[in-house]
């Protein structure tokens, strides 16, 4: 039954795939080359779920499920409230989005006509609706999945996991690039629809009666609750876990931060249609991702999760130089090689982290899985936002495209490098150390301020 519940917790990533995949992919790039939004603006607005963890929810999010349960459950409620507020959001995104109206013929112009347009400020709260539902559902998602699951197989959980909210957003993808070749604003918003009640269905399913009521939190009983304050004042003051922050931060940029410019690369410097870009990118280096996290995952236990980090960071680099490369030959059969490449390195690199993230609790999986989180929302963020202004700034100074996202892909290139120099100074057994002392401190002084 443990084994069948954790097939059927995998399957939560589904309408997680379907939604992160539309707004990533189709959305961004409909608000971008479509609704002619400059890509500073359009990204940030996509980049704006991953402001709510930054703020502190998942942190949040993770320490309250620690402490308190919901008729007798710790994670499973906080899913449901994530993933309603989610679905909720997702399906207004579109409709939203085309009541923007801003106006003006230079950037300046129109950056000044945003701070008065109100579907601009609607579009903000949505995402950030969508950016609260999203760190509260996948802070508790993993934090039950720590829960649950022996440090010898997480590396297959969470590659079967993202394996198939990769899939899913490559087959969603698919399916609506081709219900898309005759593109329509209805059209675009059925798509949201239906994914939408999708994801609530399969996510609703898939994590109901997974949980066992009033049971621990992690592998072992905790010994000690701890306020948000305190939890706060115990990832600040240990170094090694801020170390393992920070190289969450750049793996996690170096991951992350192409994957809300790759259509608009195709459109912009390839001139593709939007079914042909939704048909190449996602197939072609998600694909490739998808066999790569699955291999990775049932593969981690005998590399390692420091070795297989390291396999997807050289082959990263590599693949980002080669669609570099592509971009400037306009070479449409070199790009798909590149993609496949860099497929291979997001692929291994992307399971190696997430599994090393879920093996550093030190049994206190919602805290520790909240901090995690955090600093790869505040990446992702960076990664989001950033790839628009670095695409607006370089195009301005430029007036060629293909400078403007080859100057994204160098800078991750940079990042995939640094994550490998940082990589040999973490230790799990050093950081576990860390937080038992740093624990049995807030235990002492608990004691004392009682006494």
């Amino acid at each position: 039954m443990k084994r069948f519940n954790l097939v059927r917790l995998a399957f939560f990533q589904i309408g997680f795939g379907i939604m992160l995949g539309f707004v990533q992919d189709i959305l961004n790039r409909v608000m971008i080359k479509e609704l002619h939004l400059p890509a500073t603006i359009a990204l940030g607005l996509i980049s704006l779920k991953e402001l709510m963890a930054i703020m502190g929810v998942k942190v949040w999010a993770g320490n309250l499920s620690d402490r308190f349960s919901i008729f007798g459950y710790r994670r499973t409620p906080y899913i449901l409230i994530g993933l309603i507020s989610c679905v909720a959001s997702f399906v207004l995104s579109p409709v939203t989005a085309y009541e923007v109206n801003m106006t003006g013929s230079t950037f300046s112009e129109m950056f000044l006509s945003a701070l008065t347009d109100v579907g601009l400020w609607k579009l903000c709260v949505i995402f950030l609706l969508f950016g609260f539902g999203l760190q509260v559902a996948t802070t508790a998602y993993y934090a039950l999945i720590a829960d649950m699951v022996d440090e010898k197989d997480i590396g297959k959980i969470a590659g079967a996991s993202w394996t198939l909210m990769v899939l899913t957003a490559i087959v969603s993808n698919w399916t609506m690039g081709s219900y898309l070749k005759v593109f329509t604003q209805e059209r675009l918003t059925q798509m949201a629809e239906i994914g939408g009640v999708i994801a609530l269905v399969v996510g609703t399913l898939a994590v109901i009666g997974v949980e066992t009521r009033n049971a621990a939190t992690g592998p072992s009983k905790e010994k000690h609750s701890i306020s948000f304050a305190q939890s706060v004042r115990l990832l600040s003051s240990s170094p090694k876990t801020m170390q393992f922050a920070l190289y969450i931060f750049i793996s996690i940029f170096a991951l992350f931060a192409n994957e809300v410019v790759m259509d608009p690369f195709g459109a912009e410097v390839f001139h593709m249609e939007v079914s042909q870009t939704t048909k190449l990118f996602k197939p072609t280096m998600g694909g490739t991702q998808l066999i790569l996290m699955l291999v990775t995952g049932f593969l981690l236990s005998r590399i390692g999760f420091k070795r297989g980090a390291y396999i997807g960071n050289v082959f990263g680099a590599v693949g980002f130089g080669m669609i570099i490369a592509a971009g400037f030959m306009l070479d449409e059969q070199f790009l798909r090689i590149a993609l496949v490449v860099t497929g291979i390195g997001l692929g291994a690199a992307s399971v190696s982290n997430i599994s090393m993230m879920m093996n550093m609790t030190a049994g206190r999986s919602g805290i520790y899985m909240g901090l995690w989180g955090t600093a790869q929302s505040l990446a992702i963020f960076i990664g989001h936002s950033g790839a628009g202004v670095i695409r607006d700034v370089v195009f301005s100074l430029t007036g060629n495209h293909m400078m403007a996202y080859a100057a994204i892909f160098a800078l991750e290139i940079v990042a995939f490098t640094a994550s490998s120099l940082v990589l040999p100074h973490i230790s799990k057994e050093a950081f576990e150390a860390e937080s038992q002392a740093k624990m049995a401190e807030f235990s002492a002084r608990t004691e004392s301020v009682r006494g």
